[in-house]
C-alpha cells in the first residue's frame, strides 16, 4: 500500500524546510506534495528542494482549496494532510496510518499537543458541540489539519462546499453524514502555533468567520 502525503502552505518558510526534510527522510512516505497557496516568501521554492511534486497557486486561495488541489493530484492508495509546521514530530505521520490498514476506521484525525500557543479555544469548543450533536462522538481536537483517508473515499470530500479553515470541520461533519468511521489517535505532533499575538489574533478571527461559513453551508445543505 503506497502513502501520499500533503503538506499545504502560505509564507511558511520559517518551519517548512525542517517538516518537508522529515518527511522526505521517512521511509512510509511514497509521494510528498507540496501545495503553496500564494506565498510572498519562499515557501514554493522549498517545496521545489524536498516535494515530488509542488502545485503553486499565483494567489492565496485558502487552505481548502491547497488541501483539495494535493489530494487530487495524489495517486497513492492512501492519503494524509500534514501542516507545514509540525517540524521534526512530522515523521510520526505513520501513526494516522494504522486504524486504516486494520479496517478500524475511515478517516483518521491525529491530535496535537496543546504547547500553550494554540489559541483559546472557543472555536474549537463550538465544532466539538456540533459534531457531538450530529453523531455522539466527542472529538478532542476537531480542527486538526493533520488527516489521513484512503483514496477511494476522496469523492466524499473533494466537492465539498469549504471555505480556508473551514475544511476539516466540513470534512469531518461529511463524513458523519456519509456514515464513514472517525477515529483520533494520538500522535506526538508538536504544532508551532499562531500565538496569543496579532498574528494568533487575525488567525483564530480568519478561521472563526470560515468555520461559520462552514456550518451555515453545511445547515444550508443538509436541513431538509
Amino acid at each position: 500500500m503506497t502513502v501520499s502525503v500533503v503538506v499545504p502552505g502560505f509564507n511558511e518558510e520559517r518551519h517548512l524546510q525542517t517538516t518537508l526534510s522529515a518527511l522526505r527522510n521517512s521511509t512510509w512516505v511514497n509521494e510528498l506534495i507540496g501545495v503553496n497557496d500564494g506565498s510572498s516568501d519562499h515557501t514554493g521554492r522549498i517545496m521545489e528542494n524536498y516535494c515530488d511534486m509542488t502545485i503553486s497557486f499565483i494567489r492565496n486561495y485558502g487552505k481548502a482549496a491547497a488541501v483539495k488541489a494535493g489530494w487530487q493530484a495524489s495517486r497513492s492508495d492512501f492519503i494524509v494532510v500534514l501542516d507545514a509546521d509540525l517540524k521534526e514530530s512530522a515523521a510520526f505521520g505513520y501513526q494516522l496510518l494504522q486504524p486504516l490498514h486494520e479496517k478500524k476506521a475511515d478517516l483518521v484525525i491525529g491530535t496535537v499537543a496543546d504547547n500553550g500557543r494554540n489559541g483559546f479555544g472557543i472555536v474549537k469548543k463550538r465544532v466539538q458541540r456540533l459534531i457531538e450533536r450530529q453523531s455522539g462522538l466527542l472529538l478532542q481536537t476537531p480542527l486538526s489539519g493533520q488527516r489521513a483517508f484512503h483514496r477511494k473515499h476522496i469523492y466524499h470530500y473533494q466537492d465539498m462546499e469549504a471555505d480556508g479553515f473551514g475544511l476539516e470541520t466540513m470534512m469531518t461533519l461529511k463524513a458523519i453524514k456519509e456514515g464513514l468511521r472517525i477515529t483520533e489517535v494520538e500522535v506526538p505532533f508538536q504544532h508551532v502555533g499562531k500565538g496569543r499575538g496579532m498574528n494568533g489574533m487575525f488567525h483564530r478571527g480568519r478561521q472563526w468567520l470560515e468555520v461559520e461559513k462552514c456550518l451555515w453551508k453545511y445547515g444550508k445543505l443538509y436541513s431538509q
